[in-house]
Protein backbone atom coordinates (compact mmCIF):
# COMPACT_ATOMS: atom_id res chain seq x y z
CA UNK A 1 0.00 0.00 0.00
CA UNK A 2 1.92 3.11 -1.38
CA UNK A 3 -1.11 5.03 -2.56
CA UNK A 4 -3.03 7.79 -0.90
CA UNK A 5 -6.31 6.37 -1.82
CA UNK A 6 -8.70 5.94 1.33
CA UNK A 7 -9.32 2.50 2.69
CA UNK A 8 -12.01 2.66 5.22
CA UNK A 9 -13.16 -0.27 7.58
CA UNK A 10 -16.38 -0.90 8.32
CA UNK A 11 -18.78 0.49 10.86
CA UNK A 12 -18.82 -1.22 14.18
CA UNK A 13 -21.44 -1.14 16.02
CA UNK A 14 -21.62 -2.12 19.65
CA UNK A 15 -25.45 -2.20 22.19
CA UNK A 16 -25.50 2.17 22.52
CA UNK A 17 -22.37 3.31 19.92
CA UNK A 18 -21.60 3.36 16.16
CA UNK A 19 -17.89 3.70 15.43
CA UNK A 20 -17.88 5.12 12.08
CA UNK A 21 -14.80 5.32 9.85
CA UNK A 22 -13.05 8.65 10.59
CA UNK A 23 -13.39 11.09 8.04
CA UNK A 24 -13.10 14.84 7.09
CA UNK A 25 -16.74 15.46 7.46
CA UNK A 26 -16.77 14.32 11.45
CA UNK A 27 -14.58 17.58 11.52
CA UNK A 28 -17.54 20.01 12.86
CA UNK A 29 -19.25 17.20 14.19
CA UNK A 30 -16.35 16.43 16.58
CA UNK A 31 -14.62 19.72 17.18
CA UNK A 32 -16.58 21.29 20.13
CA UNK A 33 -16.46 18.19 22.04
CA UNK A 34 -12.40 17.31 21.51
CA UNK A 35 -11.96 21.34 21.98
CA UNK A 36 -12.21 20.26 25.99
CA UNK A 37 -8.83 21.55 27.64
CA UNK A 38 -9.94 18.52 30.15
CA UNK A 39 -9.28 15.85 27.52
CA UNK A 40 -5.35 17.05 27.64
CA UNK A 41 -4.64 16.89 31.17
CA UNK A 42 -2.30 13.45 30.69
CA UNK A 43 -1.42 13.61 26.52
CA UNK A 44 1.33 15.99 25.10
CA UNK A 45 -1.36 17.35 22.60
CA UNK A 46 -3.41 20.61 22.62
CA UNK A 47 -7.31 20.99 21.60
CA UNK A 48 -7.53 21.29 18.20
CA UNK A 49 -7.34 25.08 16.93
CA UNK A 50 -9.94 25.10 14.27
CA UNK A 51 -12.46 23.16 12.60
CA UNK A 52 -10.30 23.58 9.07
CA UNK A 53 -7.14 21.78 11.33
CA UNK A 54 -9.06 19.21 12.33
CA UNK A 55 -11.08 18.47 8.89
CA UNK A 56 -7.35 18.56 7.55
CA UNK A 57 -5.99 16.02 10.19
CA UNK A 58 -8.91 13.75 9.58
CA UNK A 59 -8.53 13.89 5.86
CA UNK A 60 -4.70 13.00 6.57
CA UNK A 61 -5.60 9.98 8.98
CA UNK A 62 -8.70 9.12 6.71
CA UNK A 63 -6.24 7.42 3.72
CA UNK A 64 -6.18 4.50 6.55
CA UNK A 65 -2.28 3.72 6.43
CA UNK A 66 0.55 5.30 6.67
CA UNK A 67 3.16 6.56 3.62
CA UNK A 68 5.44 4.10 3.48
CA UNK A 69 2.43 1.66 3.56
CA UNK A 70 3.81 -0.86 6.68
CA UNK A 71 1.19 1.03 9.14
CA UNK A 72 -2.57 0.45 8.87
CA UNK A 73 -4.72 3.54 10.36
CA UNK A 74 -8.16 2.45 12.17
CA UNK A 75 -9.33 6.00 13.50
CA UNK A 76 -13.21 6.12 14.21
CA UNK A 77 -15.60 8.46 15.04
CA UNK A 78 -18.09 7.41 18.22
CA UNK A 79 -21.66 8.40 17.50
CA UNK A 80 -24.29 7.58 20.18
CA UNK A 81 -27.00 5.27 18.88
CA UNK A 82 -29.51 7.26 21.67
CA UNK A 83 -28.97 10.70 19.78
CA UNK A 84 -26.82 10.70 16.94
CA UNK A 85 -24.37 12.70 19.56
CA UNK A 86 -20.57 12.36 18.85
CA UNK A 87 -18.95 11.63 21.92
CA UNK A 88 -15.23 11.47 20.37
CA UNK A 89 -12.79 8.83 18.69
CA UNK A 90 -10.83 5.71 18.91
CA UNK A 91 -7.86 4.49 16.97
CA UNK A 92 -5.49 1.39 16.49
CA UNK A 93 -2.13 1.85 14.89
CA UNK A 94 -1.29 -2.12 12.70
CA UNK A 95 2.04 -3.12 12.22
CA UNK A 96 2.16 -6.95 11.40
CA UNK A 97 0.48 -8.93 14.36
CA UNK A 98 0.75 -5.93 16.53
CA UNK A 99 -1.28 -2.92 17.09
CA UNK A 100 -1.61 -0.59 19.19
CA UNK A 101 -4.89 1.47 20.63
CA UNK A 102 -5.55 4.80 21.54
CA UNK A 103 -8.91 7.09 22.72
CA UNK A 104 -10.39 10.29 23.83
CA UNK A 105 -13.74 10.93 24.72
CA UNK A 106 -15.69 14.35 25.52
CA UNK A 107 -15.29 14.70 29.38
CA UNK A 108 -19.61 15.33 29.72
CA UNK A 109 -19.17 11.60 28.35
CA UNK A 110 -16.56 9.71 31.10
CA UNK A 111 -18.20 7.35 33.30
CA UNK A 112 -20.72 5.78 31.36
CA UNK A 113 -18.81 3.13 29.98
CA UNK A 114 -19.01 4.30 26.48
CA UNK A 115 -14.80 4.44 26.11
CA UNK A 116 -14.82 0.92 27.38
CA UNK A 117 -17.63 -0.35 24.88
CA UNK A 118 -16.07 1.59 22.30
CA UNK A 119 -12.66 -0.06 23.11
CA UNK A 120 -14.36 -3.46 23.34
CA UNK A 121 -15.20 -3.21 19.77
CA UNK A 122 -12.19 -2.48 18.40
CA UNK A 123 -10.04 -4.71 20.13
CA UNK A 124 -12.52 -7.07 19.07
CA UNK A 125 -12.46 -6.54 15.51
CA UNK A 126 -8.49 -6.44 15.44
CA UNK A 127 -8.30 -10.08 16.77
CA UNK A 128 -11.24 -11.00 13.90
CA UNK A 129 -10.25 -9.06 10.78
CA UNK A 130 -6.65 -8.53 11.17
CA UNK A 131 -5.58 -11.67 13.14
CA UNK A 132 -3.60 -9.09 15.51
CA UNK A 133 -1.55 -11.36 18.59
CA UNK A 134 -0.80 -8.38 20.81
CA UNK A 135 -2.16 -4.84 21.40
CA UNK A 136 -0.92 -2.65 23.35
CA UNK A 137 -1.41 1.02 24.97
CA UNK A 138 0.35 3.45 26.71
CA UNK A 139 -1.29 5.97 29.40
CA UNK A 140 0.20 8.42 31.58
CA UNK A 141 0.43 7.15 35.39
CA UNK A 142 -1.66 10.02 36.76
CA UNK A 143 -4.52 9.09 34.51
CA UNK A 144 -6.57 6.35 36.76
CA UNK A 145 -9.27 7.02 34.27
CA UNK A 146 -7.19 5.47 31.47
CA UNK A 147 -5.74 2.87 33.14
CA UNK A 148 -8.78 1.44 35.25
CA UNK A 149 -10.15 1.23 31.42
CA UNK A 150 -7.53 -0.73 30.38
CA UNK A 151 -7.32 -3.02 32.62
CA UNK A 152 -11.13 -3.66 32.95
CA UNK A 153 -10.54 -4.64 29.27
CA UNK A 154 -7.77 -7.19 30.82
CA UNK A 155 -5.30 -5.54 29.57
CA UNK A 156 -1.94 -6.22 31.71
CA UNK A 157 0.92 -3.64 32.58
CA UNK A 158 3.68 -4.47 31.69
CA UNK A 159 6.53 -1.34 31.72
CA UNK A 160 6.54 1.87 33.43
CA UNK A 161 8.48 4.22 31.03
CA UNK A 162 10.04 6.74 33.63
CA UNK A 163 10.29 10.42 31.53
CA UNK A 164 8.43 9.06 29.20
CA UNK A 165 7.77 12.68 27.73
CA UNK A 166 7.92 16.14 28.89
CA UNK A 167 5.07 18.48 28.17
CA UNK A 168 2.82 20.95 29.77
CA UNK A 169 5.69 21.77 31.89
CA UNK A 170 6.20 18.79 33.62
CA UNK A 171 7.64 15.09 32.76
CA UNK A 172 4.93 12.48 31.97
CA UNK A 173 5.84 8.89 33.23
CA UNK A 174 3.77 5.85 31.37
CA UNK A 175 2.62 2.71 32.09
CA UNK A 176 2.50 0.59 29.05
CA UNK A 177 -0.72 -2.28 28.97
CA UNK A 178 -0.58 -5.25 26.67
CA UNK A 179 -3.31 -7.53 25.63
CA UNK A 180 -2.92 -11.04 23.98
CA UNK A 181 -4.86 -12.39 22.00
CA UNK A 182 -5.26 -15.86 23.74
CA UNK A 183 -5.96 -14.00 26.76
CA UNK A 184 -8.82 -11.89 24.96
CA UNK A 185 -12.36 -13.69 26.05
CA UNK A 186 -14.54 -11.14 24.39
CA UNK A 187 -16.13 -9.60 27.25
CA UNK A 188 -13.63 -7.29 29.04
Amino acid sequence: MTNNKEVLPPDLKTSRLILEPLQSRHAPLLFQTLSDPAIYTFIPFDPPQSVEALTERYGHLSVGHSADGKDIWLNFALRKLEDNAYLGTVQATVTGKRAYVAYELGPRHWGKGYASEAVRALIAHLFAAYGIEVIRAETDTRNDRSAALLQRLGFVQIETKENADFFKGSPSHEYVYELLREAWDGSG
